[in-house]
C-alpha cells in the first residue's frame, strides 16, 4: 500500500473511499441452528430504538473482541452510550443477553487512514468474574502462536447484522456466509496496491460467495477442521470497497498476530 502521505489526499479527494463493512450480502440466516454462533455480539446504542452499529465476538466472561473504528469516537464519550447484545440470532430477540460496555481498549497504534491495528477489546458488565480466558471446551478460541489466517482444510465464516445491501437497512436476524483467505498478491491484483493492506500490517484478504457489509464491521472471521466442532477466531471485519462487489475482497483484522505482539490478557499495547 502506497504510504499515509499518498493515500491521505486521494481519500480527501474522493477518489477511493474504504468503507467500514457491514451486512452479510448473499448470506444464510441460522435460524435452522445447523450452524450458530453463540459468541456473536451486536454493540448497540443506548437508545430506545437498540440500534444496532457494529458487531463483535464475545471471548468469554464479558471480553468482547471487535474493530477500533467503531467505538473510536464513543470512547471519547460517555460509555454508558453502548450495549452489547450477546448471543441469540435475531435483534428482535428479548431473551438475548444485553448488558452496558464499561471498559474499551484500542490498539495505541491503529491508524484510521490506512486501517492498520482495526481492533479493539472491549468489556461488557457480566453479572460474573471478569478474568480473560479462553476454554479449550466453548464453541470459541483464540489462534495459537502460528498466527497464520486459515489453515487447509479449514472452513472459515464471517457474520453478522449488516445490510443487504449498502443503503439498505440493518438485518434483524444474524447472517452468516463463508469466505477464503487470500494472499496478499492476488488480494492486490484484486483491490490494488493502494486500497489493499500492506505486507506484514497484521491484516488479511479474504474472498467468497458472501461478502459483509455496513453494519457487520467489527464481527468476527471464524474457522473450524473438518472434524472439529470449535471456531477459531482468526479474524475480524475492518473495511472493504462496496458490497458484495464481484471480484473484491473484504480486508480483515488477522486476530493471531495482534495476540502475539500485543498479549490481550494483559492488554498490553491497547490504550
Amino acid at each position: 500500500m502506497a504510504p499515509c502521505v499518498v493515500l491521505l489526499p486521494l481519500l480527501l479527494a474522493g477518489l477511493i473511499s474504504f468503507q467500514p463493512i457491514g451486512a452479510i450480502v448473499r448470506g444464510e440466516t441460522d435460524r435452522s441452528r445447523k450452524l450458530t454462533f453463540p459468541f456473536a455480539v451486536s454493540l448497540q446504542l443506548a437508545d430506545d430504538d437498540r440500534s444496532h452499529f457494529c458487531g463483535g465476538t464475545h471471548l468469554g466472561e464479558g471480553w468482547i473482541l471487535t474493530a477500533a473504528h467503531c467505538i473510536i469516537s464513543l470512547k471519547k464519550g460517555n460509555l454508558t452510550q453502548i450495549f452489547a447484545q450477546i448471543g441469540g440470532h435475531n435483534l428482535n430477540d428479548s431473551s438475548a443477553d444485553r448488558y452496558p460496555i464499561v471498559e474499551t481498549h484500542i490498539l495505541r497504534s491503529y491508524n484510521p487512514v490506512t486501517m492498520v491495528g482495526d481492533i479493539a477489546m472491549l468489556r461488557a458488565a457480566l453479572p460474573i468474574a471478569h478474568k480473560f480466558q479462553s476454554d479449550p471446551q466453548a464453541p470459541l478460541r483464540l489462534p495459537d502462536d502460528s498466527y497464520h489466517t486459515a489453515i487447509n482444510g479449514e472452513q472459515c465464516y464471517i457474520f453478522g447484522y449488516g445490510s443487504d445491501s449498502y443503503d439498505g437497512p440493518i438485518s434483524r436476524s444474524l447472517h452468516y456466509g463463508t469466505v477464503l483467505a487470500l494472499d496478499l498478491d492476488s488480494c492486490i491484483g484484486m483491490m490494488g496496491a493502494v486500497v489493499a493492506p500492506p505486507p506484514d500490517s497484521g491484516m488479511f484478504c479474504a474472498i467468497g460467495r458472501s461478502d459483509a457489509c455496513k453494519g457487520d464491521s467489527g464481527g468476527g472471521y471464524v474457522c473450524r477442521g473438518p472434524f472439529s466442532t470449535q471456531f477459531v477466531l482468526r479474524g475480524i471485519i475492518s473495511y472493504g470497497v462496496g458490497c458484495g462487489a464481484p471480484g473484491t475482497p473484504g480486508v480483515y483484522t488477522d486476530v493471531g498476530y495482534y495476540l502475539q505482539h500485543y498479549p490481550i490478557g494483559t492488554i498490553i499495547g491497547f490504550a
